[in-house]
């Protein structure tokens, strides 16, 4: 069974694609979203509850970020950058699963396409912005 990652769901907007997400294997999806979420400061709980909530609370098996804040957004942009930097560097899930470096490889390039689509929605902030 696949999992996704909603990034957004604008079907109104003069120009825009109507949607932007992907959709990942179970292992690749946790790989993803559990390093992202363990890269939330203390002082993000209600940010991390919000982009998290149709997982954790409504037992979706999906994530959405198309209801966040743009600040909320862009916490969660860093997150999963962070989180991605973490994972290649030592090929540890945030469980604490040491993975093959061909999973390794496999998982960060789909880590990174997700990023490359984060970086497309018009809510991001490059870091010099913020």
């Amino acid at each position: 069974m696949g999992r996704a990652i909603i990034i957004s769901l604008d079907h109104d907007t003069p120009g825009n694609p109507g949607s932007l997400s992907a959709a990942y294997s179970t292992g690749v999806f946790e790989v993803i979203t559990e390093g992202t979420r363990k890269q939330f400061k203390p002082t993000e709980q209600e940010c991390l509850r919000a982009c998290f909530l149709r997982l954790d609370e409504e037992f979706q098996e999906y994530i959405t970020l198309d209801e966040v804040s743009a600040d909320c957004f862009n916490v969660f942009v860093r997150a999963c950058e962070s989180g991605l930097t973490e994972y290649q560097a030592s090929g540890t899930t945030a469980w604490g699963f040491k993975q093959e470096e061909a999973w390794v490889r496999s998982n960060a390039w789909e880590w990174s396409e997700l990023i490359k689509k984060l970086h497309a929605d018009p809510r991001y902030l490059p870091h010099s912005q913020e």
